[in-house]
C-alpha cells in the first residue's frame, strides 16, 4: 500500500494542479494523494499511512490553523506537516514549529523549492526557504543586538541604582528598600523609574525578569 500525501486548501483547482505537480515529479509512484478543501474533515483523513500533509492555511487565523495542526499531530505524531502561507511574521513562524510542523514555506516559494522542501522533509529534514531564513536570521540578530544594548545600559546604572535593583529582585517592597537603604519611598521609586527606563523595560515584573535572565544580580 502506498504511504499518503494529505493536500488542503481551499480551492478544488489548486489542488488539483498540486497533483499534476507531485506526478510530473515521480512522487506518484511511491504516494497516493488525499484532497479536500473543508478543514473540517483533515482530522478525518488522518490514517496510519498519512505520511505528509501540505496545508495551504491563506484565509486562517494563526490561532484556527496551530488548532487544526494541534489536532492532526495529536491524531498521528510521526505525520510531516508542510504549511504554505502568505502570513511571515516571525513569532507566528516559532508558534507553528513549535507544534511540530518540519517546513514553512511563503509565498515566493516556486516549483523547483516546494519540490526540494518536500523531498527534505520525507528525508525527515526541517526545510524553511530563503526568505524565511532571512527573517530568522534578522530577528535573532535584532534581539541580541537588543539585549547587549540592555546590558551595555546596566553599565550606566549608579552604585545607588544597583543596590536598589538588587533588592528588587530580592523581593522587597518600596518601603522595606527604603528603610534597608535610609532613604525616602518617593526616591526608591525614583530610582525603579530610572533603572526601567535605562534597561528598556516597562515594569517591575520584566524588570526582575531581564535581570535575572542575564544575572545581573546573584
Amino acid at each position: 500500500m502506498k504511504t499518503e500525501i494529505i493536500l488542503f486548501d481551499n480551492h478544488c483547482l489548486y489542488l488539483e494542479a498540486m497533483g499534476c505537480l507531485l506526478d510530473k515529479n515521480g512522487f506518484g509512484e511511491k504516494y497516493s494523494y488525499t484532497i479536500t478543501t473543508e478543514a473540517d474533515e483533515l482530522e478525518n483523513l488522518i490514517k496510519e499511512e498519512s505520511q505528509i500533509a501540505v496545508l495551504n492555511i491563506l484565509g486562517f487565523s494563526t490561532n484556527d490553523a496551530l488548532a487544526i495542526i494541534e489536532k492532526l499531530m495529536g491524531l498521528n505524531a510521526q505525520l510531516k506537516i508542510i504549511i504554505l502561507s502568505a502570513n511571515i511574521d516571525v513569532k507566528n513562524i516559532k508558534k507553528f514549529f513549535d507544534r511540530g510542523i518540519k517546513s514553512f514555506l511563503s509565498k515566493s516559494t516556486d516549483t523547483a523549492e516546494f519540490v526540494l522542501a518536500l523531498n527534505e522533509v520525507i528525508a525527515g529534514r526541517i526545510f524553511l526557504n530563503e526568505e524565511i531564513k532571512n527573517i530568522l536570521y534578522n530577528f535573532i540578530c535584532n534581539l541580541e543586538n537588543s539585549n547587549e544594548k540592555k546590558i551595555g545600559s546596566f553599565e550606566e546604572l549608579t552604585v545607588r541604582e544597583r543596590e536598589v535593583l538588587d533588592l528588587i529582585c530580592e523581593g522587597f517592597r518600596t518601603k522595606e528598600i527604603a528603610d534597608k537603604l535610609f532613604i525616602s519611598t518617593h526616591t526608591v521609586e525614583t530610582h525603579r523609574r530610572k533603572i526601567m527606563f535605562k534597561l528598556d523595560v516597562r515594569n517591575s515584573s520584566m524588570l526582575v525578569k531581564f535581570a535575572v535572565d542575564n544575572h545581573l544580580v546573584n
